[in-house]
């Protein structure tokens, strides 16, 4: 799924980011859930690996 985040030309503080919801949260807090969901998902990835290997 593809997010538009608004340019970095603004100051830390005052970045945003509009959930599909329409809530409005820190750019920060929506980049670390979005890093957090990656790593969930590559470690499911490679528990499936590991499984399938021990058949």
């Amino acid at each position: 799924m593809s997010i538009k985040r608004p340019s970095s030309k603004g100051s830390p503080g005052n970045q945003s980011f509009k959930t599909p919801s329409g809530k409005q949260i820190p750019m920060a807090m929506s980049m670390m859930v979005d890093s957090m969901v990656r790593m969930i998902q590559k470690g499911s990835d490679n528990q499936t690996d590991i499984d399938s290997k021990e058949a």
